[in-house]
């Protein structure tokens, strides 16, 4: 059964951070994304006595909320955004009443110690609420990661008292074990209320504050202590594990409540009533990855009242996509929102030029809600500033563009939560101290649940990649290479080589199959941070490949680092042969410890040295550290959540598939992955004179390699402009002139579009039938290059054939044969002979007549070679091999193959 998935509109509400009357007070200069409770407001109150917001109550209506800390002309008192980070950030995800406002001393000078005996006050004054009857609830935690006494509290309104001896809490983590004051009351027409909270310390008791902590406000809602609270799954949990199809619901009951009337749907307004419960826990079945489930749970008590309950939501998880792994996995990306094309290779600044739509920054900065960003168009895109996508649930799928693909340079390019990105290639180039534009590369810096995959990352004058402050994210596949090491880095003093990859930080980063090339150092660095004045991050690095790195490998610090089955090969500039020097840095309370195996240094001469305490790895205390042991420990602190291999097969796997390898893997890609196979260089930095490490982007190909303005899609390629070709959507069966790139079939698969997105991911083809397919699988397992072998391990479709010939997979299709075939290879060579040693691709191709958009990578010798016809005087005439369209004459045709050049003298008669 064909379903289609409305999932776009839903995401997309459940990504703003406000709702009607429910305001979250946050910590200041954060991301909403990180410190607000969905569904609420984010209000981070400015340091002073006083701030204003604007709160909506309908559709029409909205009220301001007047925040301050006592009358007008006070001078000993402070409004100030105030955080327990580990509450907050870590899995924990207390982001109600993890933060608050606080009314806090203040002595003029900015300072705003915690008061510990005197009275503070917090007045809400109410403006333009509609007249009527109304409620606040109002949560109350002390968020000072300190246990002692805090002063009761009286509520009044307009001056009234109608609650005392309210109690905060101290840290705690769920709203229910939170403190609250509940209070009703009526709003004249035209007439505003001042709700207040006055603190009334007692002479003679020690308090850890008399202060006050607010954490949030909810208008017109039942009491909690008549709701149901505390839900499982967690509000807006929208990575939910429910893999078997199936969770169990549950809750904290409300004290009154004997029984529990339970309605559960796909969206707010089509909930379905489940079932009169008496106890607090459900197990609902059939669910679906594409479904936004959302569920309430009305509390009735023992006279048959009934409380309507607060409605929550959830999803179950699903992979990014086939191959995707480690704690970034689950990101949802564009998944039931729209596609935007990309048709122009142009930017703008923005804020000073126009928006151009149908370019890259457009969809990323001007599109709304859900989306998948395909590219029709092959070339350079000369970023004009850097570019950083705030929005969640975006997908970039590079691997849809035409040609070469796309290579964007110039400026930096970062992602946001939840996002999807694939098979981008972003090479950064010379800025001669120009830090306008940005010095750096890629990255997931403060994403939450992301993914990066095959990307290709250089030519950075900072960092290629960082992920500081991030969750639960992922990259793979991806390759940094060729960092600027001697670049004029503005920071840095004249010849300072800042050639870096990588920093990395966060809860919980993994960073696997990846290829470090030609970097002088930070290969990787970690930058765990701190939380609460404790050693934070956890890094999770395994199974890359470091080439030819200059002085720093692996180092900094993390709390929890796992560097498990890595391969480092030692370089003609490798002068540091530590691969890990966990440097202990004496800036925080805590340990920062290590799980460290199977790891392997490859030397000079091609010997293989493994994990070795003071010889592989090591660690450096810094000054005023207090000393610890162990600092390496016996087991991993945390699941991978991926397969793990061992260190010489990760280093045959990441250099057969690695970067921006589809539609096209590029010169320079090539470059890197042959020069680390074969322990060669072919650059020296031009200002360094180090082998392999540039110091410019012309010290190697430059950019003339790439195509600065390419391919076209034409107007009929996608003729319902749903991101699916018309030839795909033919071979599959789906209609090419209706839009059904949310359809699904399977209810834990993926929909149509991302089944397309999926399939050129892997090694494509496109063959007529009848005729002949001959693909160079040598090239496309290039790490198994010890003899290797290859066999097709996959039944082979009907009307296809399929086999093997002197390293070369022969493929023909006959006249019946079904559209779409996948046929599984597996390679082998002298040194991984076992099924435990093989790896498998995956080889898709499509039987079709039609005109195809299908680059064929890796079919002939020449597949990484671009020609160029000049004319005899050295003069570029055009790009291409074919001189029969130009005038009679002699020409001069190169091939180019990475830094290799073949000329050729051609007439055209």
């Amino acid at each position: 059964m064909r379903k289609r998935l409305f999932l776009g509109a839903s995401l997309f509400a459940l990504s703003l951070s406000s709702h009607a009357q429910k305001v979250d007070f946050d910590m200041s200069g954060r991301q909403a994304s990180e410190v607000c409770e969905p569904g609420f407001m984010s209000w981070a109150v400015k340091q002073g006595l006083a701030d204003t917001m604007k709160v909506s109550a309908s559709e029409t209506e909205s009220f301001d909320i007047i925040i301050n800390c006592g009358p007008d002309g006070i001078a000993n008192r402070s409004l100030r955004p105030q955080w327990n980070k580990a509450l907050v950030t870590d899995a924990r995800k207390a982001r109600l009443v993890g933060d608050a406002v606080a009314v806090l001393g203040s002595d003029g000078d900015g300072n705003t110690p915690e008061l510990t005996s005197e009275s503070a006050t917090i007045n809400l004054v109410l403006k333009g609420m509609p007249a009527g009857s109304h409620s606040m609830l109002a949560y109350m935690n002390c968020v000072r990661n300190k246990q002692g006494a805090t002063a009761p509290i009286d509520v009044l309104v307009d001056g009234k008292t109608v609650l005392t001896g309210v109690m905060m809490t101290n840290d705690a983590e769920i709203p229910s074990a939170c403190g609250q004051a509940y209070v009703e009351f009526d709003v004249a027409e035209g007439k505003d209320v001042t709700i207040s909270f006055v603190s009334k310390p007692e002479a003679g008791v020690e308090y850890l504050s008399t202060g006050i902590y607010l954490n949030g406000l909810v208008f017109d809602q039942p009491n909690p202590k008549t709701t149901a609270l505390d839900p499982f799954p967690a509000n807006a949990d929208l990575h939910l594990n429910a893999d078997e199809g199936s969770i169990v619901l549950s809750w904290t009951p409300a004290s009154i409540a004997v029984k529990h009337n339970l309605y559960v749907g796909t969206s707010e307004d089509g909930m379905n009533f489940v079932g009169e419960l008496t106890e607090p826990e459900y197990t609902l079945g059939n669910l679906t990855t594409h479904n936004t489930y959302y569920w309430r749970v009305d509390e009735v008590d023992a006279d048959g009242n009934t409380y309507k309950g607060e409605t929550w939501t959830f999803r179950p998880r699903r992979d990014a996509f086939p191959g995707a792994e480690g704690y970034g996995r689950y990101a949802i990306g564009g998944r039931g929102g729209v596609v935007y094309h990309v048709t122009s290779l142009e930017d703008y600044v923005e804020g000073s030029e126009n928006p151009i739509p149908g370019t890259f920054r457009y969809g990323i900065r001007e599109v709304d809600g859900p989306r998948t960003i395909v590219f029709d168009v092959e070339g350079t895109i000369n970023l004009k500033a850097r570019l950083t996508c705030s929005d969640p649930y975006v997908t970039v799928a590079g691997q849809t563009a035409p040609g070469k693909g796309i290579l964007f340079r110039s400026s930096p390019f970062g992602m946001a939560n939840d996002g999807i990105t694939r098979f981008v290639r972003l090479r950064l180039g010379y800025h001669n101290g120009d830090t306008s534009r940005g010095l750096d590369g890629m990255g997931m810096a403060g994403n939450n649940h992301s993914i990066m995959d095959h990307c290709s990352i250089g030519w950075t004058i900072d960092e290629a990649f960082s992920s500081r402050n991030s969750w639960n994210i992922t990259l793979q596949r991806t390759l940094i290479s060729e960092a600027l090491c001697i670049a004029d880095h503005p920071n840095y003093g004249s010849g300072t080589d800042h050639g870096y990859a990588a920093t990395i930080g966060g809860q919980t980063g993994s960073y696997h199959h990846n290829l470090l090339a030609h970097n002088s150092g930070r290969n990787w660095s970690l930058g765990g941070g701190m939380s609460n004045g404790q050693y934070a991050g956890a890094s999770d690095i395994f199974n890359n490949v470091c080439y030819n790195w200059k002085g720093r490998a692996t180092d900094g610090g993390t709390h929890e680092g796992q560097f498990v089955g890595n391969y480092y090969k030692m370089g003609p500039s490798t002068t540091q042969k530590k691969l890990l020097r966990a440097q202990i840095e004496g800036t925080a309370q805590g340990t920062q410890k290590y799980y460290v195996t199977g790891n392997i240094r490859e030397e000079l001469d091609g010997t293989l040295t493994p994990d070795k305490y003071g010889d592989t790895y090591e660690e450096v205390w810094s000054e005023g550290q207090e000393k610890y042991d162990p600092v390496f420990v016996d087991a991993p602190f945390y699941e991978s959540m991926a397969e793990i291999q061992p260190a010489r097969l990760a280093y045959k796997s990441v250099l057969s598939d690695v970067g921006a390898n589809q539609p096209f893997f590029d010169e320079h890609d090539v470059r890197m992955v042959n020069e680390t196979l074969t322990n060669t260089t072919s650059t020296v930095g031009s200002v360094s004179g180090k082998k392999g490490l540039v110091d410019r982007e012309t010290d190697a190909e430059g950019f003339g390699y790439f195509p600065v303005e390419g391919q076209k899609r034409a107007a009929d390629y996608d003729t319902d402009q749903d991101g699916m070709p018309d030839w795909w959507e033919v071979a599959k069966g789906t209609n090419p002139d209706v839009a059904d790139n949310n359809e699904w079939q399977d209810p834990m698969g993926y929909t149509n579009l991302e089944q397309y997105l999926n399939w050129i991911a892997e090694p494509n083809y496109i063959v007529k039938p009848g005729e002949k397919l001959d693909i160079d699988l040598a090239k496309l397992f290039a790490g198994y290059d010890k003899n290797p072998w290859f066999t097709v391990e996959s039944d082979t479709p009907d009307g296809w054939d399929a086999y093997v010939t002197d390293n070369v997979l022969t493929v023909i299709a006959d006249d019946n044969a079904v559209s779409l075939a996948t046929f599984k290879v597996a390679a082998y060579d002298d040194e991984a002979t076992g099924d435990d040693e093989k790896m498998t691709r995956n080889i898709n191709v499509c039987a079709s007549s039609m005109v195809s958009g299908i680059t064929n990578v890796s079919s002939d010798d020449d597949a990484y070679t671009v020609y160029q016809i000049y004319s005899v005087d050295g003069k570029l005439l055009k790009n291409g091999s074919d001189v029969s369209s130009m005038p009679k004459g002699v020409y001069i045709l190169k091939a180019k193959n990475g830094r290799k050049v073949k000329s050729f003298k051609v007439v055209n008669k």
